[in-house]
């Protein structure tokens, strides 16, 4: 790892340090300071390329957070990204995960900043995430911890089962590349009969309006369904279920239909090729077995499918614990389909991530 990455880390935790130890007794009470630091060692080998490009991708990915709330109404929060990257180039990258300020006033919460937020209910997809990072089948965890949020204002009110929320959220300081407008949008959620449901409607400067309807259930102590609906020129729908062995084992599916159209479009899919259908399966169990030299075992497989054009990509996860801070993990992805295809595109026959994790 470069120096000039570790540095700004080391200085940033021990200011945080020094600025705790030096606070006075009387105010302790009324602060409340958290912060940590992971690390993450990455580094991807693809296999039988068809494009001349190098066979190695190497990232080193840096993430220090603090949070900071005073008398439980006013918050700060930071998360910072220092990537570099070894491929073709060498670079390094410091972005901005999250940094808001917030205030809780009775009913009220109101947030001003760069800020995650999750409006949709689905895990490999999502139709309704209008203010959501991109989700991304194959790596729905974002093993890496590189999505970013939204430059936002956001003003919440709860009270019993009722909660609306309205935000507006700017493109203007987001990362070049990005497919983001100035959206505002609103939200409304409500527990009916089991039913943990939201309504969302919006509008994304120089583009359309947009509805989206979402629902949640537990079903006794295993079984949770959810589920998505949007209008966004065309409607896209979202089917999902979880469920919950008594021992541990989770599966997840989900089936996932968009329109072909700008905003839904995979960028791999074609224009002229109409709507898509997705499915998706995942099998995973964490603590592999309640015993020593098991239990630090976490193990996750999936299949993600293009319905429409049969290819397909099987994903296996598998990670380590040694002690409370470190970690290492393999993420191996097969696409398998024909070149044109969605999955089958991809350039290379398989991809293998090995990486190590600290977190502190």
């Amino acid at each position: 790892m470069r120096s000039h990455l570790l540095v700004p880390v080391v200085v940033f935790i021990g200011a945080l340090s020094c600025a705790a130890q030096d606070a006075p007794a009387p105010e302790e009470s009324r602060y409340e300071m958290r912060y940590s630091v992971a690390v993450i060692d990455d580094a991807t080998f693809y296999n039988n390329l068809r494009v001349p490009a190098p066979k190695v991708l190497n990232r080193v990915v840096v993430e220090p957070t603090f949070g900071l709330h005073y008398m439980k109404r006013w918050s700060l929060s930071s998360s910072l990204i220092g990537v570099t990257t070894t491929y073709a180039d060498n670079f390094t990258q410091m972005r901005v995960k999250e940094t808001y300020a917030g205030l809780s006033a009775g009913d009220f919460d109101f947030t001003a900043g760069r800020k995650m937020v999750r409006w949709g209910t689905g895990y490999a997809f999502t139709a309704a995430g209008v203010l959501d990072p991109p989700r991304i089948a194959t790596d729905p965890t974002d093993r890496l911890n590189l999505h970013e949020g939204r430059d936002m204002v956001k003003a919440d009110w709860v009270r019993g089962q009722h909660a609306l929320s309205v935000a507006w959220s700017t493109a203007a300081l987001a990362r070049s590349g990005t497919n983001l407008h100035d959206t505002t949008a609103f939200r409304y959620n409500v527990l009916v009969h089991g039913f943990d449901t939201s309504l969302i409607a919006g509008n994304d400067r120089g583009g359309d309006s947009f509805g989206a309807l979402t629902f949640t259930r537990v079903l006794g102590q295993a079984w949770e369904v959810h589920g998505e609906t949007a209008w966004r020129e065309h409607q896209a729908v979202l089917l999902g279920a979880k469920y919950t062995t008594p021992v541990g084992v989770t599966f997840i599916g989900e089936f996932y239909t968009p329109p072909n159209t700008q905003y839904f479009r995979d960028m791999s899919v074609s224009p002229l090729s109409g709507r898509q259908h997705y499915g998706f399966l995942n099998v995973s169990k964490s603590r592999l077995r309640e015993l020593p030299g098991w239990k630090e075992w976490d193990l996750s497989g999936s299949v993600v499918t293009n319905i429409d054009d049969h290819s397909y990509a099987t994903v296996f996860d598998v990670n380590r614990w040694f002690g409370k801070h470190f970690s290492s993990y393999l993420h191996l992805e097969v696409p398998v389909g024909s070149k044109t295809s969605d999955y089958g595109a991809a350039p290379y026959s398989t991809s293998t991530s090995v990486g190590i994790r600290f977190q502190l």
